[in-house]
């Protein structure tokens, strides 16, 4: 069986030159379990990556669900779940919001600030690290050059909504011609 690489029906990627989306997800991974490492070890072997939306987006003095949902783009119940998660974890508690009687408002616990107070050490160190290999100077540069990216052009950094996939099937249809019922 010949080789896929032979394939002329296949794209032609270049297999040596990683794309930036590549490298800044390697780079942000190696240092997210650094940090995560570290956390453990400062006692909080409980916490998962899959808490980072939540804990990078909830600031220390507490919010909402709903607001969570919206600053990380991820679904409200999937912000829940994990929520549910750092509540049974005892890093979270919920109370009634008191700007609306029927929200409740997310507030760390002592054990919660705790391990904010690690993460930032943690992150601190990582960022330190890394310093030591590119130089502060250099660090500094790509903290300035993402940042301006982030906030002078987000539209460029942002997804576009897919075109339109074309048409190619229709619903088939009964003698009469009129399309039969789809099941959901």
């Amino acid at each position: 069986m010949p080789s896929s690489s032979n394939d002329p029906s296949l794209p032609h990627l270049p297999v040596h030159a990683p794309t930036l989306g590549f490298l800044l997800r390697e780079a942000y991974g190696r240092l997210q379990k650094r940090v995560y490492d570290a956390v453990a070890a400062a006692g909080h072997s409980d916490i998962r990556p899959m808490h980072s939306p939540v804990l990078r987006h909830l600031p220390p003095e507490g919010g909402r669900v709903s607001d969570l949902a919206r600053k990380t783009g991820l679904a409200k119940q999937s912000v829940a779940y994990v929520v549910e998660d750092l509540i049974a974890l005892g890093y979270l508690r919920t109370e009634p919001d008191p700007e609306d009687g029927r929200a409740r408002r997310l507030r760390y616990t002592a054990r919660g600030h705790r391990l904010l107070e690690a993460l930032v050490s943690a992150s601190r160190e990582a960022e330190a690290a890394l310093a030591s290999v590119l130089g502060k100077d250099r660090l500094t540069s790509l903290r300035d050059m993402l940042e301006e990216a982030l906030s002078e052009a987000p539209q460029l950094l942002q997804g576009h909504a897919a075109p339109p996939m074309p048409r190619t099937a229709h619903a088939p249809t009964v003698a009469s011609g009129a399309p039969k019922a789809r099941l959901r």
